[in-house]
């Protein structure tokens, strides 16, 4: 697409990103997500619709929704946390499986886990800030042998 003479793009003013999660029990799910979020939808405008503000002050929505039948996300949807440790011993004690987390090393943290309608989401934890994050040029992201079991489990 390049940028062809008279034609531009519209000016954006701000973005807003949308997961759209589909269920068949959205009584079950709204208690699942509640628990996971630590509080109950800031929206519902009908019993089978809800929505919850993940990032406190970010225009991120992340929707429930009931739909018969319910197909998973294709996409996994991964959540940041301070502390992975901290995260882990949540999903323990809440009784969901989760993945064995593992690292690469001076990037990144992360653990996945499913919700009971076999979405797929998970948490990760930067190691160090964006921008001062070890790079690993000439490798790729499949390459299994580049991640470590998280140490701080």
């Amino acid at each position: 697409m390049g940028n062809d003479a008279g034609v531009s793009a519209v000016k954006t003013t701000g973005f807003t990103l949308q997961v759209y999660v589909p269920t068949d029990e959205t009584a079950a799910a709204r208690s699942f997500y509640s628990s996971l979020f630590g509080r109950d939808p800031k929206f519902e405008p009908h019993d089978d619709f809800f929505e919850w503000a993940p990032i406190p002050g970010q225009e991120c929505w992340f929707q429930v929704s009931g739909k018969d039948p319910a197909s998973p996300l294709l996409n996994r949807v991964r959540f940041r946390v301070l502390d992975l440790a901290e995260a882990l011993s949540f999903l323990d004690s809440s009784g969901i499986e989760r993945s064995e987390p593992s690292q690469l090393p001076g990037v990144v943290a992360f653990v996945d886990f499913t919700d009971p309608w076999d979405n797929r989401l998970g948490y990760y934890q930067d190691l160090v800030p964006s921008g001062q994050q070890q790079e690993y040029r000439g490798t790729s992201v499949k390459d299994e042998a580049q991640f470590t079991r998280f140490a701080n489990e």
